[in-house]
């Protein structure tokens, strides 16, 4: 890879130095008890990187070196003044004599070389260390299914994926006292027991990395000082994570299921309630009508009895009639009533001209004389014979002229009376009404004369 790509690689998708450093702290209580068991404390980081871990063991008194062939990662421990040099990590072990060192580290690297080299390099790791010295080899933590099937093979230096159970029995089985797998950067809710996150929480972003931390033969009263820190959880495997997963579901659908019990057992009573509640409205609306029913038959009752009384009284009313109209039938049939009829019908005579709602002689007269004088005006002969008569009684000749004038008063009247209401009658006279017209105004004019 050309000069600078691990470094800007690391930079964007490894993690800030701080972040890198505040994870690396989780390895300082396995080399705190080696302060106890020698006097100085030669650390070889193999693959150093950036200088993170090295740094770190710095500022808490260890006596770190570093190795790597990348010159952009050397260049930037160097800036820092961090002692590296450039080697490759078996052969700078290699020249190391027997016994040299405290603690030999090594932070994804044991993925990147092949499987007899990392075997080597864990045969050269125990040489060089001392009794109780401790070696940590960090690889990506493959359990994961994204980590194990897309993040791994992000970065080209990466080989083949490496379990943590394979690099654990290697470095027991090639002379290491103990070992422990240590897993790193567990998410803060798989701490919590109690909690579930989801199956796939736990496959593909839990504990990204984990690490071996293997330690070499040593008598056993140095032994039994790392052994709170060996001894001490280290974050559940995958497998007791989806056993506590499916533990924790149990429980939860169990709590559902008392909840959906208790729900069930609160909606029957709810309902119990709400039917009961419905079938005493019912028997109150029920109650209501039959009184407002009672209430209008009583009423119908009472009109009913009112109608018949009517009834009664109606038959009553007609018997009535009927006897009245048999005893008039009577009294007209009778001998009496038969011989007094030519008394009755003088009387009669005697009381028309009386009576109010007969028109007196002089309007009779009134409405007459127009028509006399019309008819007289169309028979000249029995015109000229009667005023021949008449001229013989002047008190008669003077009533006659004052009937007459009373009827053109009246008929002048009667005209203003039509102008002054607007009811003229425009309608067109037939030929028989221009007729009398003409007649009309001819006598006028003699009369006038």
């Amino acid at each position: 890879m050309g000069y600078g790509f691990s470094r800007a690689f690391q930079g964007q998708n490894r993690g800030s130095r701080e972040l890198i450093s505040q994870r690396l702290e989780a390895y300082l209580p396995f080399l705190a008890p080696l302060k106890e068991l020698y006097p100085d404390y030669p650390i070889l980081d193999l693959r150093c990187g950036r200088g993170e871990w090295l740094e770190l063991l710095g500022r808490e008194g260890f006596a770190p070196s570093g190795v790597d062939l990348d010159d952009g990662m050397l260049e930037a421990c160097r800036m820092l003044e961090l002692p590296v040099r450039k080697d490759d990590a078996l052969s700078a072990m290699q020249k190391l004599p027997d016994n040299s060192l405290v603690a030999v580290t090594g932070f994804q690297i044991a993925e990147q070389v092949s499987f007899p080299v990392l075997q080597k390099l864990i045969a050269e790791a125990l040489r060089v260390l001392r009794p109780a010295g401790v070696l940590i080899l960090e690889s990506p933590n493959v359990e994961g299914v994204v980590v194990g099937d897309e993040r791994f093979y992000m970065d080209p230096a990466h080989q083949r994926p490496l379990p943590s159970l394979l690099l654990s029995f290697l470095t027991e089985h090639s002379g290491f006292a103990k070992s422990r797998i240590v897993l790193l950067q567990e998410a803060p809710a798989l701490r919590d027991e109690s909690s579930r996150d989801g199956m796939w929480q736990v496959l593909s972003t839990t504990r990204p990395d984990c690490a071996v931390v293997a330690q070499k033969q040593a008598a056993p009263e140095l032994l039994c000082v790392f052994n709170p820190v060996f001894d001490a959880a280290q974050g559940a495997p995958l497998d007791q994570l989806a056993v506590r997963d499916d533990c924790v579901l149990e429980s939860q659908l169990s709590k559902i299921e008392d909840e959906m019990s208790t729900g069930r057992a609160d909606y029957l009573k709810a309902l119990d309630s709400i039917q009961r509640l419905q079938v005493e409205q019912l028997m109150h609306m029920q109650e209501r009508y039959k009184n407002s029913l009672d209430a209008a038959l009583a009423k119908t009752d009472a009109l009913q009895a009112e109608l018949n009384k009517a009834l009664g009284n109606a038959n009553s009313w007609e018997l009535r009639a009927t006897t009245y109209e048999q005893q008039l039938e009577t009294v007209r049939n009778s001998t009496s009533w038969r011989i007094t009829a030519p008394f009755r019908l003088m009387v009669r005579a005697i009381r028309w001209p009386f009576r109010s709602s007969r028109s007196p002689l002089s309007q009779v007269l009134l409405r007459g004389v127009p028509h006399a004088r019309l008819y007289l005006a169309r028979r000249p002969v029995i015109q000229r014979r009667l005023m021949a008569i008449l001229n013989r009684s002047p008190w008669l000749v003077a009533k006659l002229r004052s009937l007459h004038q009373r009827t053109l008063n009246a008929a002048a009247a009667a005209t203003a009376h039509s102008l002054q209401d607007g009811e003229i009658d425009h309608a067109p006279l037939t030929q028989r009404g221009r007729t009398i017209e003409s007649a009309l105004r001819e006598a006028m004019i003699k009369d006038q004369k």
